[in-house]
């Protein structure tokens, strides 16, 4: 995984399965805790209600703009780091901080909006199918969102 800063800097890290798989855990109870998503709907309901804004969010996102060539590669002589463990928390803004923890004992926090939760979820899920890890990731039940995401069935 490649972040890159504000101030023209990026880092470029290793993430294993397991960690993935622990991370999704935690990525999904932070999505269905959304105000949006009432406590007492059904599960399928929420889940539908869950994919549907994962589609609308996915679909809204750019994903086609580069990394900057020219940010500064701060593992540039360590290689990327192997991230060990981490931790999301909630923020008052309504954005989730994602700390990152780094075998030599270093961590990187990002702030995430609702926008780039989903469009990290949907960059996991890509890359953990091309990698064949077999995660069987996925946000919501996205089997009742319809191609328009309009419908719901």
């Amino acid at each position: 995984m490649r972040i890159g800063t504000s101030e023209q800097s990026e880092y470029k890290l290793w993430l294993t399965r397991r960690f993935v798989r622990v991370l999704w855990g935690a990525l999904t109870k932070i999505m269905e805790r959304d105000a949006e998503f009432k406590n007492d709907l059904l599960p399928e309901v929420r889940d539908a209600l869950l994919a549907m804004a994962h589609q609308e969010a996915v679909q809204s996102s750019d994903f086609a703009q580069s990394h900057v060539d020219t940010n500064r590669d701060l593992t540039s002589n360590t290689g990327p780091l192997l991230v060990t463990g981490g931790a999301l928390t909630p923020v008052k803004s309504g954005h989730t901080r994602l700390k990152l923890d780094m075998e030599n004992g270093t961590s990187i926090n990002v702030a995430l909006n609702k926008q780039l939760m989903h469009a990290f979820c949907h960059m996991a899920i890509s890359t953990t199918f091309k990698a064949e890890w077999d995660l069987e990731l996925a946000v919501g039940d996205p089997s009742l969102v319809s191609a328009d995401a309009s419908k719901v069935h």
